[in-house]
């Protein structure tokens, strides 16, 4: 990782629908990866550093719904590129526990054949 790095936990490769609401605006686009602690979501009009936003989503056989943090944004670069970096807040034990087994079995269907 990059000495600038702030994550706790790494990321897994990771693309499925998610859904954003932010002061009412309704947001559908999709992650390109995803931790137990946050996600990276894909879209052209990321929200403002420090909004809070609710996302739902769905990983595997697991429906989430949450609050979450936008922690940065980027407006650079590719498509795949721009969107914003999310933290996850508030989860309770048995979600982070859920999120976790979907982000492993996410992670180990992703390894190459």
């Amino acid at each position: 990782m990059l000495t600038s790095e702030k994550r706790d936990n790494a990321r897994v490769p990771a693309k499925f629908d998610v859904s954003c609401i932010h002061e009412g605006d309704y947001l559908i686009s999709f992650s390109k990866d995803i931790s137990a602690d946050g996600m990276f979501i894909c879209t052209d009009t990321p929200v403002g550093v420090g909004s809070s936003i609710e996302l739902a989503f769905k990983i595997d056989n697991f429906k989430f719904s949450m609050e979450a943090e936008v922690v940065w944004a980027n407006l650079d670069g590719s498509e795949k590129d721009k969107g914003m970096g999310i933290k996850f807040a508030n989860l309770d034990n048995a979600t982070r526990e859920n999120m976790l087994r979907a982000v492993n079995r996410v992670a180990i269907l992703d390894l190459p054949q």
